[in-house]
């Protein structure tokens, strides 16, 4: 039997009000990454770029969701995808969601 794929690393930059995630988001490294996401957006962060985000499932959905929940009380969350990403984000109906905006730019794989 095989042992399932872990993510390794995801790299984490602040520019002012933006948040970049660099690599992969997996249940291995999600509570990790989805700790950091909130505390940078509760400090002022209101987008996540993720377009450089090579592996995203519904760990990754769970980061996003947890950063939406860190929001201000009537700020919106913006969320950038690679092409990956936007796809789960749309399968997982996150697409129409009150208070977050998610749009698809950025090659990823």
């Amino acid at each position: 039997m095989t042992k399932p794929y872990r993510a390794t690393r995801c790299a984490i930059y602040r520019d002012g009000a933006v948040l970049r995630l660099v690599g992969d988001i997996d249940v291995g490294n999600s509570a990790g990454v989805g700790r950091r996401v909130a505390a940078e957006v509760g400090a002022g962060v209101v987008t996540l770029d993720l377009t450089e985000v090579h592996y995203f499932g519904s760990a990754g959905v769970r980061v996003v969701l947890t950063g939406h929940r860190a929001r201000s009380a009537g700020a919106t969350l913006e969320v950038r995808c690679a092409p990956g990403v936007y796809r789960v984000m749309r399968i997982s109906g996150l697409l129409g969601t009150s208070g977050l905006v998610v749009s698809q730019g950025g090659t990823g794989r």
